[in-house]
């Protein structure tokens, strides 16, 4: 297949999500609206290393233009889903090696970018058959996977606005053809819709079968609208001239059944078994997932309460972020209450990762945040809160803590993608936001306080000292992230083979923006990919988890293989890990496989490489 793909390669050269109620209170005065402007966006960070953990802040050049990223992702402005995405999915499409990234877009042709192994990349859209046709809206979210367990990668793209869904099935040279109709997939767009809103697409094998699943997740605006207060206020869930709060609202939605317009069309947020052969089937209902409740952006399947089994968190606005247990792989069960969660105002991005050091998966949550008074609250923000972001940390169970302002991470503003890693390969983590929203294409513009986030800088964190459960400090501004964009996607991948990690930032209505990590230091690093020959639908071992032990039984590193999170991202399923100036080699590596009680060993582990464990 390589051979095709360099072929190909040689041959390269609405809804305006009106948001009825969900701003936060306009100032009194424009000296306020300054004031209130200045506090949701100005971040400023100590410029000192000193305490940071590992003793060097991750720097970063951009490299956009010369690695081929300068075409925007829409020029359409700010309206509606428009100001809501901006999609990247990065995977190996042609099998050469090295990481390919493909970034669909709205009312214009997608573009799939292949990578010479350096780090610079052309795009064989056109000639790959996955550009999409020009009359149609486009496409947002977007997954790579193997839908039949042939050997090459699939690639599904959820439709934008008024764009159907599309399943593009690689024939194994690198030419794609669209069958989502036949595969399972065909879900026609309703034509009074107010755009699909699809923010989310995750893949994992829920029921362990071998074959990876597809979920598909919407912004449900029809929950988002004055009909739902309307309603609210006539049934007397709340008094006429009430304006709840975020919590309050999913609440009083709940009570009163989620009312939305006659006319409205159904949800789209849908659980797809894969039967193996590439054919899909809508399982939601019997699945008990209750997705029509959610105004859902991203869902990351992980076996959180440790039961073998791939459980479903879901991110959702107006506090509809979601917890679903997986039973056996017959059904999920809502367990978000009992579990502590739920407190995440505008839950968007996702990053589930053992933040705290004690092999368990945290859960991380990007929203809005916004500075008020002593004692202030967030007035007539009916759907849009002003709380910030979420860390919540695992005691293994499932049983969550609110750990946000114990490891300061609660403001990014208004944040979207987000990513948990190891950028300096010290062996401390670090954590990056992207951010912002804007409702003009006028930075002067304030309309509903929503361009307060018009120039919203990304927010790159690293950890005060070196303990596990130290805080974060935000360190941007010395690291050379400087955008303040809207951004949304955000991947981290090494395009260069060198043994570090570097960004991809995907911006609504603007170019790509992408990092090289230049960081000067010489850190020993090891990257680990599994393959799994006994399930060609799962090749490269989805869900299975990674303990990497340094000494003898000290407590293991642990990481999960999948490819879901941040928003409206698929990154690669790698796991990666810096150990400072460590040269020996790791004792040894355990790889637990889905569904495995008993992990394969691998012994004697040598650092700075790539690592490919094969299942026996």
């Amino acid at each position: 297949m390589s051979g095709s793909w360099e072929i190909l390669g040689l041959l390269a050269t609405v809804t305006a999500v009106v948001l009825l109620g969900l701003s936060c209170a306009s100032p009194d005065s424009d000296a306020d609206r300054t004031s209130n402007q200045n506090q949701a966006v100005s971040r400023d960070p100590d410029e000192s290393s000193a305490g940071v953990a590992g003793g060097i802040t991750p720097t970063f050049t951009d490299v956009s233009a010369e690695s081929g990223f300068t075409v925007t992702q829409s020029d359409h402005g700010f309206v509606g889903d428009r100001s809501q995405g901006a999609a990247a999915a990065v995977a190996d499409v042609d099998a050469d090696g090295d990481l390919d990234v493909f970034l669909p877009r709205v009312g214009k042709p997608n573009g799939l970018y292949l990578n010479d192994g350096s780090g610079h990349f052309t795009d064989v859209a056109p000639e790959a058959g996955v550009a999409g046709p020009s009359e149609r809206f486009g496409s947002r979210a977007s997954a790579f996977f193997d839908i039949e367990g042939d050997g090459d990668l699939d690639l599904f793209a959820a439709g934008a606005e008024t764009g159907n869904d599309q399943l593009f099935v690689n024939d194994g040279s690198g030419h794609f053809t669209d069958e989502a109709p036949e595969r399972g997939l065909d879900r026609p767009i309703d034509p009074l819709t107010r755009g699909t809103q699809q923010h989310g697409v995750t893949i994992g094998d829920v029921n362990r079968d071998g074959n990876l699943d597809l979920l598909v997740l919407q912004w449900r605006s029809e929950l988002y609208n004055s009909t739902a207060i309307e309603a609210a206020q006539q049934t007397g869930a709340w008094e006429e001239d009430e304006m709840p709060l975020p919590c309050e609202t999913s609440a009083g939605l709940a009570e009163i059944g989620y009312p939305t317009e006659e006319d409205a069309p159904p949800p789209r947020s849908a659980l797809y078994l894969n039967d193996g052969n590439g054919h899909f089937t809508d399982v939601t209902d019997e699945y008990g997932l209750t997705l029509d409740e959610v105004v859902a952006f991203t869902g990351v399947f992980n076996d959180m309460d440790a039961d073998g089994w791939p459980d479903l968190a879901v991110t959702g606005d107006g506090c509809t972020s979601r917890l679903y247990r997986n039973v056996q792989g017959q059904r999920f069960e809502d367990i978000t209450g009992q579990s502590g969660l739920g407190s995440d105002e505008n839950g968007m991005g996702s990053v589930i990762r053992d933040i705290d050091g004690d092999g368990t998966p945290d859960w991380f949550i990007s929203s809005v945040y916004r500075e008020l008074p002593d004692g202030g609250t967030c007035p007539d923000s009916t759907f849009i809160g002003c709380s910030g972001n979420r860390l919540y940390l695992n005691n293994g169970s499932a049983d969550f803590t609110d750990a946000t302002d114990a490891y300061g991470v609660r403001d990014t503003g208004w944040g979207w993608g987000a990513a948990v890693e190891d950028f300096t390969n010290s062996g401390h983590l670090n954590l990056i936001v992207t951010n912002g929203f804007r409702v003009s294409d006028d930075p002067e513009s304030n309309d509903g306080n929503l361009n307060l986030y018009y120039h919203d800088p990304t927010d790159l964190f690293a950890r005060v000292g070196t303990d596990p459960d130290s805080p974060f400090r935000e360190v941007g501004s010395d690291s050379g992230i400087n955008d303040d964009g809207q951004g949304h996607a955000l991947v981290s991948f090494d395009m260069d083979s060198d043994g570090d990690l570097d960004i991809l930032i995907a911006q609504s209505n603007d170019t790509p923006i992408l990092y090289r990590n230049d960081t000067p230091t010489s850190n020993s690093w090891l990257t680990v990919q599994l393959e799994d020959p006994t399930r060609p639908g799962n090749p490269w071992g989805d869900g299975a988890r990674i303990e990497m032990f340094t000494e003898g039984d000290a407590a293991p590193l642990v990481d999960w293989i999948a490819t879901s999170g941040s928003y409206e991202s698929q990154r690669p399923p790698l796991a990666h890990r810096g150990f400072g100036d460590r040269q020996q080699p790791l004792d040894r590596i355990d790889v637990y496989w889905p569904g495995m009680d008993t992990p394969q060993t691998v012994d004697e582990v040598q650092l700075n490489q790539q690592l490919t464990i094969t299942r026996e």
